[in-house]
């Protein structure tokens, strides 16, 4: 009986340390990682990260990463696109330096809305070349339905249309990773992930310091499951492809991966090809690019191939310029 007592009593200490370790390294990391860009109010006193880079004139490359992704992930790719053109990246609620938004749990046409609401009240000037990568990809292109006069041009970066987005073999990765995400929120919380990183099977942390540190945290994994319980709870209205969207002229380049996904994730596999040259459909000046050398995530495994497909569609929108 002593022995459970004091095991029980040695838990609680450790749970107590790891508490403690945990909230004053995340009050440290804020003190030395401060955000590159600025905070713009979207509403409600509620903050997002905006940070651009480039003075070139119009129109502004906008990028806009997949599901459960941080910005900072496309920072080699930004400083390469902003030496011919002004180009955004930001952070979706609760991602980073951007602040949560109540109640976690929002349709994918909220973070549509975020967007909107950021590039206006942070004065970003339109029209834009979107960039979206996966979800990103979802992401921007009801942006454009939404706001066709805003959109210049577009970059879907091995993002698929809602097919397979939305098909049921796939939909088991969301709420598995829901599941998945609200483990690492407690482990967090007692410092646990920041201790472990990259050792924790199936986590994906940056590699660079500050990425790391601001990724290991109880509200980066909130706002992953937040990411994918959007994708597990969408409406029928968000997974039917509307019938009427296109992007009529504007130019449209299509990056789709060549190495296959993981066993683990071969579900994912099935109709993607297909379906990305559907998607090229929506404009009569597109083109779809094999990234042969990449998985998912060409910004990793080519980031070239993603700064010139950016070129061309932000020349192509200028009129050749």
């Amino acid at each position: 009986m002593l022995f459970l007592v004091g095991g029980a009593a040695a838990l609680a200490a450790l749970l107590v340390a790891g508490f403690g370790y945990e909230k004053v390294s995340e009050a440290r990391d804020r003190k030395r990682y401060p955000p590159p860009g600025k905070l713009v109010d979207v509403g409600g006193g509620r903050r997002l990260h905006l940070f651009c880079e480039g003075n070139a004139p119009g129109p502004t490359v906008v990028i806009e990463q997949g599901n459960s992704s941080p910005s900072i992930v496309w920072a080699p790719v930004q400083a390469a696109i902003a030496k011919f053109a002004r180009v955004c990246t930001y952070d979706r609620a609760g991602f980073l330096w951007s602040d949560p938004a109540p109640g976690g749990n929002r349709d994918l046409d909220a973070r549509v809305a975020d967007l909107h609401a950021l590039l206006t009240r942070g004065q970003v000037p339109a029209p834009y070349v979107l960039v979206g990568h996966s979800l990103g990809g979802l992401l921007v292109r009801r942006f454009a339905r939404q706001y066709p006069d805003l959109v210049a041009g577009m970059v879907l970066v091995d993002s698929p249309d809602e097919t397979v987005i939305f098909r049921s073999s796939v939909e088991r990765f969301y709420r598995q990773g829901v599941q998945f995400q609200g483990i690492l929120k407690v482990l967090a919380r007692f410092g646990l992930v920041r201790l472990l990183g990259k050792r924790i099977p199936m986590l994906m942390l940056p590699d660079d310091p500050v990425g790391y540190a601001l990724c290991v945290t109880p509200a980066h994994a909130a706002a992953c499951a937040a990411d994918m319980h959007a994708l597990w709870t969408a409406p029928e209205s968000i997974r039917r492809r509307d019938p009427n969207e296109s992007l009529g002229d504007r130019p449209l380049i299509l990056l789709k991966h060549g190495v296959p996904f993981p066993p683990i994730a071969a579900a994912m596999e099935e109709g993607w090809d297909e379906s990305v040259r559907d998607l090229a459909r929506l404009s009569t000046h597109s083109e779809v690019i094999s990234a042969e050398k990449s998985g998912h995530l060409i910004y990793l495994d080519q980031p070239d191939l993603i700064v010139d497909s950016v070129r061309r569609v932000f020349t192509a929108a200028r009129g050749g310029k």
